[in-house]
C-alpha cells in the first residue's frame, strides 16, 4: 500500500514537472512567425502579428510565462480588449486571474465562471485547439477595369432592404447569444436564406457548458467547383454593456453586418457561380468569437477548401465630417487577400480610401478563420471613430447607424469581392448561332438586359412555366427589357435560332 502511494505521488510530481507552460512569445516579423509555427517544441494556440500564445515544456528567453500548468481542468484563457484606464474596474467586476496586461488588452483566466467582455471591446477565447497559419489556396485575380455584370449586381443593393433588416433585428431589443431573442433572430435569418432557395442549416455548438443560439449557415453550390468555397459572414448576437449593464439592440453591432450578408445572398442567389458561396450568420461572437471558432474548426475537420472569408461587422456609423472609407483589418500573412480587396475597391470606387490598419481595440470573426489556416479579412467602418454607442441602448438607427449610404457601399464591395472570386458560371451564357448572348436579369429594377458578342438581329421570346409566351422582341448587340409586368415565378428566355438554347430566370419580390 505504501509503495502504491509513493508511486502515485511520484507520478503526480512527474506530471506536474512536465506539464506544459502557457506562454506568450512576441513576434518580430512574418519570417519569425513562420519559424515559431515550425518549432516542434512549441504548440501555438493563437497568433496575431504581435504575439503568439503557446504551450511548451521548456521555457526559453523569448517566452513570457503566463501560467505554469496550461489548460488545467480544461480551463479557458481569454484575450480581453480593454484600455488601461478601464482595466482595474474590469478586473474587480469579473474577478479574473490576470496573466498579462498592456495598454489595450488583458490576458486572463477564470476557473469558476464565464468571463464577459469589457464595454465596447472584443474578446477572444483561447482553448487547447492548435492554431494554423493562414495560407493562400489559389491566386487572387487582378482586375484593371469594371466588369459589366459585377457592376449590375452591385447596383442592385437596396438601402430599403438594408434598413428593413437592421430595423427588424433592432426590434428584438437584445440578442445576447443565449436569450430567447437570439434564438428568434437566428430562426428569422434562417427563414430569409430559405426563402432564397439556399441550402440552409442550423449549426449548433456549446460554449463550455452553456447553450447558445445556433450559427446559421446557407450554401449556394458552385457549378464547376462545388468543393471550393468563398465565404462571407457576420455575427447576429449583441452584447449589453458590462455586468448588469444596459441592453443592446445591436443596430450597428451587428445588424448592419447581417443586413450586408442577407442582401448579398438575395442578389447573388439569382445567378450561378463556379465556386460555392457560403453565407454565415454567427452567434456568440461577443463572448469570444465562439460561434465562428466552432464553425471554422468544423471546416478544418471536414477538409473544406476555403478560398477566402469576408467579414462584415459594423458598417453603419459614419463619424460626422468624415468621407466614406474602409479600414481594412487583417494579419500580415493574409496580405494577398487584403490587396485583392484594395484592387477591387480601386476599380469600382477609385475615389474611396481603403487603408490597411492595425486595430488594437477589438477584433471580429475573421480571426477564427485566420487562426484555422484560412484567409479572412475584416472591412471596418473606422478604427478611430467607430460607433461610440455599441453595447448600449443607443445602438439604434439614427444614432449608432447614421449612414445607410455607407452600409450600401460596404455591401457593394462585399458583392464585388465575392462575385469576382466565385466567378459567374457559364450557365448564365446562352451559346447559339449568334455566338454568345448574355442574360442579366435585375428584378430589383424590373429590367432584363441582354448583350451579344456579334452583330445581327436576335429574336427572343420569354415564356412562363406553362410554355406561354409573355414577351417577344428582337435586338442586335444590346437591349434592356421592362419586366415589371411579370408576376413572381419561373420564366425562360429563349434566343431563337437553328440551335437555340434557353436561360431560366426567377422573378420574385
Amino acid at each position: 500500500m505504501k509503495k502504491t502511494i509513493l508511486l502515485l505521488l511520484a507520478l503526480c510530481i512527474t506530471s506536474m514537472m512536465f506539464a506544459d507552460n502557457f506562454v506568450m512569445i512576441k513576434v518580430k516579423d512574418q519570417q519569425n512567425l513562420r519559424e515559431l509555427f515550425n518549432k516542434n517544441d512549441v504548440n501555438i494556440h493563437y497568433y496575431n502579428d504581435n504575439f503568439v500564445l503557446a504551450t511548451s515544456e521548456n521555457l526559453t528567453d523569448n517566452m513570457i510565462l503566463l501560467d505554469e500548468k496550461s489548460f488545467e481542468d480544461n480551463e479557458l484563457y481569454y484575450i480581453v480588449y480593454c484600455e488601461k484606464e478601464n482595466q482595474q474596474n474590469y478586473i474587480e467586476r469579473e474577478n479574473v486571474d490576470v496573466l498579462f496586461s498592456d495598454d489595450n488588452l488583458l490576458i486572463v483566466k477564470s476557473l469558476n465562471k464565464e468571463v464577459k467582455p469589457a464595454k465596447n471591446d472584443g474578446m477572444i477565447v483561447v482553448d487547447k485547439k492548435l492554431a494554423r497559419l493562414a495560407q493562400a489556396r489559389r491566386d487572387f485575380p487582378s482586375i484593371t477595369e469594371e466588369d459589366e455584370m459585377t457592376r449590375t449586381l452591385m447596383d442592385e443593393v437596396s438601402i430599403e432592404n438594408l434598413t428593413a433588416t437592421v430595423q427588424h433585428l433592432q426590434d428584438y431589443g437584445r440578442r445576447q447569444y443565449n436569450t430567447a431573442q437570439a434564438y428568434e433572430a437566428g430562426q428569422w435569418i434562417y427563414e430569409q436564406f430559405e426563402n432564397l432557395g439556399l441550402d440552409v442549416e442550423q449549426f449548433e455548438f456549446k460554449h463550455g457548458v452553456n447553450e447558445s443560439s445556433p450559427n446559421i449557415i446557407a450554401t449556394q453550390w458552385g457549378t464547376k467547383y462545388p468543393d471550393k468555397y468563398v465565404i462571407c459572414g457576420s455575427h447576429y448576437d449583441s452584447e449589453r454593456s458590462g455586468h448588469g449593464g444596459q441592453e443592446a439592440p445591436g443596430a450597428d453591432d451587428n445588424a448592419t453586418g447581417v443586413a450586408t450578408v442577407l442582401e448579398t445572398a438575395r442578389i447573388l442567389s439569382e445567378y450561378s457561380f463556379e465556386y460555392s458561396i457560403i453565407y454565415c450568420s454567427f452567434s456568440a461572437e461577443e463572448i469570444g468569437l465562439v460561434g465562428s471558432k466552432a464553425y471554422a474548426e468544423f471546416c478544418v475537420d471536414m477538409g473544406y477548401d476555403i478560398v477566402a472569408y469576408f467579414n462584415n461587422d459594423m458598417n453603419g456609423y459614419l463619424h460626422p465630417g468624415n468621407e466614406i472609407h474602409v479600414d481594412l483589418i487583417y494579419p500580415e500573412n493574409v496580405e494577398v487577400l487584403g490587396e485583392y480587396y484594395k484592387n477591387v475597391a480601386g476599380v469600382y470606387f477609385p475615389e474611396m480610401e481603403v487603408r490597411h490598419i492595425e486595430f488594437t481595440k477589438g477584433t471580429s470573426d475573421h480571426e477564427s478563420f485566420n487562426n484555422n489556416g484560412f484567409m479572412g479579412i475584416y472591412p471596418f467602418e473606422d478604427k478611430d471613430n467607430f460607433s461610440p454607442y455599441i453595447h448600449t441602448l443607443e445602438d439604434v438607427i439614427g444614432t449608432s447607424v447614421n449612414s445607410f449610404e455607407q452600409s450600401q457601399r460596404f455591401t457593394q464591395m462585399n458583392i464585388a469581392c465575392v462575385a469576382t472570386l466565385a466567378t459567374l458560371s457559364t450557365e448564365n451564357i446562352i451559346e447559339n448561332e449568334y455566338d454568345n448572348v448574355t442574360v442579366f436579369p435585375n428584378p430589383a429594377k424590373n429590367i432584363l438586359t441582354l448583350t451579344a458578342d456579334t452583330e445581327g438581329m436576335k429574336n427572343v421570346k420569354i415564356v412562363n412555366s406553362l410554355g406561354q409566351i409573355v414577351k417577344e422582341f428582337s435586338f442586335e448587340t444590346k437591349t434592356t427589357v421592362d419586366i415589371k409586368d411579370l408576376n413572381n415565378g419561373v420564366y425562360f428566355v429563349k434566343i431563337l435560332g437553328e440551335n437555340s438554347l434557353t436561360k431560366k430566370i426567377v422573378i420574385r419580390d
